[in-house]
């Protein structure tokens, strides 16, 4: 046998791999850190934006006691998400590098902060992209490694989130770090020529799910495939409802378990002290949080989901938005079709899988809330587990698998193409805030929503500023119950009233899924787009994801039952498709459709009330 020649073959072939991944890498890290500036420094996100102010008031404590103190200024005082993400930012920000974007603040230093915060989160989603590859390749093979990290790498919802410094990038990174991890550990036995090795891969573990609690709580489902894993390299006995194998499989996997939990315990603690030393504050912020998630707490910004279905509206916004329609079809169908073949054989890697993946499914399908980024974790273990069980039943069709992946991919990179132009681009609420200083007369009164970005924000034209203080502004509480109060009060803002701006679909697309609840209001959007409450649509603007020539939009106003053509009459003519509804977490925060409307006919206060009255 000629060893030479077959570890030269080898030494090609594994060339060849990094070579891929390589190109696949350098295609993600350009839709990451393409636009970076997209809002140039006004924070539109609202969830970018608390970081970056929690960042931004963090201080050194002056004493030792002072930073055991829940006042000490280290304190983020903020637990809706980890603290990791925000000291990671905070001791890295003085590298951030000069910019001229200043958005709306006195220097750059925020901006700074953010694009700098931005990048990270790209370099995170590629390390990501680079792990689903590494886990893929140990569990399965090389061919099922490249197709999932390729699909990761135009994922339209993982290169969206790369632009945002949230948590959501660096919690999946870390959970597939985890489950890389655990893996290792599934894969060796406990003889003594390997030990070493279980153990390094055991600290690894738990620092990786230290910081992905200490990045977001939600992380604590890993302990079940952390659990599995030890199992596995125990040799422990299957599992079933008895007394005797429970105590059977936990002396098993007991003293490992433990040993990771608290290496992770230990990074958390370090990561996020004050879950301790600010115990109150933390349990308070985490309950809120998971009571929001599950509908038990009521805020406005939760109503959107008001009628969707379970598991429905995730698979259905992830496959069409977040995913695109050719990739969500191959991702959800071939996942699908992965818990099939795990049901025939019970392999242990396809276990493996799902014990993260199907319960993590199972968890956000239930929860009240459906926002899509609730997803990005469970993304990559989706493809891994599509591309493995279509190459299973596709394995002596090697010229349609050829075929399937290769469209489901090319078809996923034009569309992320077509995404990224968005960020090339003024975002919508600059536009409609230069095109309102332009044309409406300083102080004319301008009513706006609550729980909506006011418009118009401060603009810079030359040396001069604009603000929105230039305006008699009112901000009426939309989300208020519909009362004989709150109609008088709209009237009387109505009757003020010089300019109507609509930000976003926040408040009518929200508002209009619950008719029973806001009869009123919805009435009033419909005598608004109607024309019957005297205003006129004068403005609108979108940036939509665009490829040559062709406009790829979602339609804002799909679960209203009146007539908005005098608003889309507004919009330029192009060739475009329509997908109908997004998640408004999709699309209000880089690509929003703001709405201008002026008085165009003086009502009289019982006209108005009479019509909505109605």
């Amino acid at each position: 046998m000629n060893w030479h020649r077959i570890g030269s073959v080898m030494l090609r072939t594994r060339l060849a791999e990094f070579f891929c991944l390589g190109i696949l890498l350098l295609v993600a890290a350009y839709f990451r850190w393409n636009g970076l500036a997209w809002d140039d420094g006004y924070l539109f996100h609202p969830d970018e934006r608390q970081i970056i102010l929690v960042v931004s008031a963090l201080g050194f404590p002056a004493s030792l006691s002072e930073f055991f103190s829940p006042l000490s200024p280290l304190n983020p005082k903020f637990f809706a998400y980890g603290s990791f993400p925000i000291y990671l930012l905070r001791a890295l920000a003085p590298f951030a590098p000069p910019t001229n974007v200043i958005g709306p603040w006195a220097d750059d230093e925020l901006a700074r902060w953010v694009i700098f915060g931005r990048s990270l989160s790209g370099l995170f989603d590629l390390g990501t992209i680079a792990l689903t590859y590494a886990l893929a390749r140990k569990m399965f093979e090389t061919r099922t490694a490249l197709i999932a990290a390729a699909c990761v790498a135009v994922t339209v919802l993982h290169i969206q989130l790369s632009h945002f410094y949230a948590v959501d990038t660096l919690l999946t990174f870390f959970t597939v770090a985890t489950m890389y991890s655990a893996f290792r550990i599934a894969q060796k036995t406990i003889a003594s020529d390997n030990r070493q090795t279980t153990r390094i891969w055991k600290i690894l573990c738990g620092i990786s799910f230290g910081l992905a609690l200490a990045t977001k709580i939600t992380a604590l489902p890993l302990v079940f495939p952390i659990l599995y894993a030890l199992m596995h390299a125990a040799n422990a006995p299957p599992w079933k409802f008895s007394r005797a194998r429970i105590l059977e499989i936990w002396r098993a996997v007991r003293a490992p378990l433990l040993q990771i939990c608290v290496g992770a315990l230990a990074i958390f603690v370090l990561t996020q002290p004050y879950a301790l030393l600010d115990w109150y504050a933390f349990g308070r912020d985490v309950l809120r949080e998971a009571f929001v998630a599950r509908g038990w707490l009521d805020y406005p910004y939760t109503r959107q989901f008001a009628g969707t279905l379970p598991f429905v509206y995730q698979v259905t916004q992830g496959a069409i938005w977040g995913m695109g329609l050719p990739l969500g079809l191959f991702a959800w169908g071939g996942g699908a079709l992965f818990v099939a073949q795990w049901w025939k054989t019970r392999a242990w890697r396809d276990a493996f899988l799902l014990s993260f993946a199907l319960l993590y499914f199972i968890l956000i399908g239930l929860q009240y809330t459906k926002y899509l980024r609730y997803l990005l974790p469970l993304l990559p273990f989706l493809y891994i587990m599509a591309a493995c069980a279509w190459m299973r039943v596709l394995a002596k069709q090697r010229v349609l698998l050829f075929i399937v992946t290769s469209s489901v991919l090319a078809c996923s990179f034009l569309y992320a193409l077509a995404f990224s132009q968005i960020y090339a681009h003024e975002h919508p609420w600059l536009t409609a805030s230069r095109w309102l200083y332009e044309n409406v007369a300083v102080g004319k009164t301008l009513l706006v929503e609550e729980w909506d970005d006011a418009l118009p924000t401060l603009i810079r034209f030359g040396q001069n500023e604009r603000r929105a203080s230039d305006y008699t502004q009112i901000q009426f509480p939309i989300f208020d119950d519909d009362t004989d109060a709150k109609r008088a009060d709209l009237v009387r803002a109505l009757e003020r009233a010089d300019v109507v701006i609509l930000a976003s679909q926040r408040g009518y697309a929200g508002i209009g899924k619950s008719p029973a609840r806001y009869p009123l209001m919805n009435r009033y959007y419909k005598k608004l787009f109607d024309g019957e409450l005297g205003f006129e649509p004068i403005f609108t603007a979108r940036n939509d994801p665009q490829l040559v020539g062709v406009t790829i939009r979602d339609d804002p106003f799909a679960s209203l039952s009146f007539d908005v053509s005098r608003v889309n009459a507004l919009l330029p003519r192009a060739a475009s498709v329509d997908f109908g509804f997004a998640d408004e977490s999709f699309s209000v925060y880089d690509h929003p459709q703001p709405i201008v409307f002026e008085k165009a006919r003086a009502l009289s206060a019982d006209e108005m009330d009479a019509l909505l009255r109605e």
